[in-house]
């Protein structure tokens, strides 16, 4: 066996989220801006006499994005990975906890010589749109499903993020998009500062568990603009102090499971 690798898997946030059509096979079209932020899953990778994915102590199946990656490597190599996951990243929360594990077993991969990096990037788009992006990270501008990555200049922001409740799944908000769905005022206005961060899944996000809308309006209150992250449940603001940020967080916010001050990232995976 070869020896053990550990990598940090960062976690994402959307800034702004929009949706722009479904392609030819059902598949919503996406226009993003991402960045990444300092809450990260740990993962020790090794080579394998068969795949074998561990989550926190519990073995996972095929339901589990780091095990269709392991698997997705074994076979274009033919080599099988062990991967022991510890999670740092909250579930169900918009932060790409999922997609962060297998793409940071698909880049374990190629930066491996197991697998070409574009073979890596071919397998992430087959496992979720956020896959290819978080195999590389930092501010980035993200369309289509996810394969379409344009950098953005990297700013060292300070971010608050809470979540109250788990919301439902992404594939749940989805659906309800598709039954209400709404378009957005446009990214590029956004990035010209013209049009306030949006997220269009915040909608139906906010229609499966109502406390979004409520956690967005305190956040907004205590911290300015507020903004649903992915397809929820985890609220962020962009905050000029870190400290005064991170005391009005603890005092104000104390019932929320999970409230963190990050700072962005310039990249999604970092071998240790």
């Amino acid at each position: 066996m070869d020896k053990t690798t550990e990598l940090r898997a960062y976690a994402k946030l959307n800034l702004a989220l929009d949706i722009t059509g479904t392609d030819g096979e059902g598949y919503h079209l996406l226009d993003m801006i991402n960045c990444t932020v300092g809450v990260f899953d740990t993962l020790a990778v090794s080579r394998a006499a068969k795949v074998a994915v561990t989550m926190d102590g519990k073995p996972c199946g095929g339901e589990n994005t780091a095990y269709r990656a392991a698997s997705a490597v074994e076979r274009l190599s033919g080599a099988p990975l062990a991967v022991n996951i510890v999670k740092g990243i909250p579930f169900g929360a918009g932060l790409g906890g999922s997609s962060a594990d297998a793409s940071a077993v698909l880049r374990y991969a190629a930066d491996a010589g197991l697998i070409s990096l574009a073979d890596a990037e071919e397998a992430a788009r087959s496992i979720g749109s956020d896959v290819v992006y978080m195999m590389h990270g930092g501010m980035a501008r993200v369309r289509g499903r996810g394969e379409l990555i344009e950098p953005l200049r990297q700013s060292e922001l300070d971010i608050v993020i809470a979540r109250r409740d788990r919301g439902g799944s992404t594939a749940e908000v989805y659906r309800k998009y598709d039954e209400i769905g709404r378009q957005g005022a446009g990214i590029d206005g956004v990035l010209r500062g013209e049009t306030a961060r949006y997220n269009v899944l915040e909608a139906p996000a906010v229609a499966l568990c109502p406390e979004i809308a409520r956690l967005k309006e305190r956040m907004a209150g205590a911290f300015g603009e507020a903004v649903m992250t992915g397809s929820g449940s985890a609220v962020c603001s962009i905050v000029a102090d870190a400290d005064n940020a991170r005391r009005t967080l603890e005092r104000g916010f104390c019932d929320a499971n999970y409230r963190a001050v990050v700072k962005t990232v310039p990249r999604a995976i970092e071998y240790l």
